[in-house]
């Protein structure tokens, strides 16, 4: 579930305050698909940069499955990062010298899963995507 309330996020030019994103509030239950759309410019990314704590508001709340993500400490944000948390970025951001493998890999080499379901959970994921090993005719 999440939950935001009253979400604002500011930036300074100058002697002017910007805000990026201002007093926003929604509801998205679980196991919900939602689309975050609007112009180039509206706060999509800003918005989504909080969500995904990659940011901090200016004010209001963030709330996760019952957590307020907005009152954690940096050690607790890493570990929200690292296990709730996935982006898909425009640019891929993938590594060029690594396989498709080896970059779905990588992230779980930061959560201690082991070498063999990182590789079944990695082909899995591949798999999902249309993305195998094998050659079609």
């Amino acid at each position: 579930m999440l939950k935001v309330n009253k979400l604002t996020k500011e930036f300074k030019s100058g002697d002017y305050k910007i805000a990026a994103v201002k007093d926003i509030s929604l509801y998205i239950p679980n196991s919900i698909f939602s689309t975050i759309m609007g112009r180039s410019g509206s706060g999509k990314s800003t918005l989504l940069s909080l969500l995904g704590a990659l940011d901090k508001p200016t004010s209001g709340t963030i709330e996760v499955d019952g957590q307020n993500i907005t009152s954690f400490g940096e050690s607790k944000l890493i570990k929200y990062r690292r296990n709730k948390i996935g982006f898909i970025f425009q640019n891929y951001n993938l590594i060029p010298n690594l396989t498709a493998l080896e970059n779905v890999i990588l992230p779980m080499e930061f959560v201690g899963v082991g070498l063999k379901n990182k590789k079944e959970r990695a082909e899995d994921l591949l798999l999902r995507v249309g993305l195998s090993k094998k050659i079609r005719p």
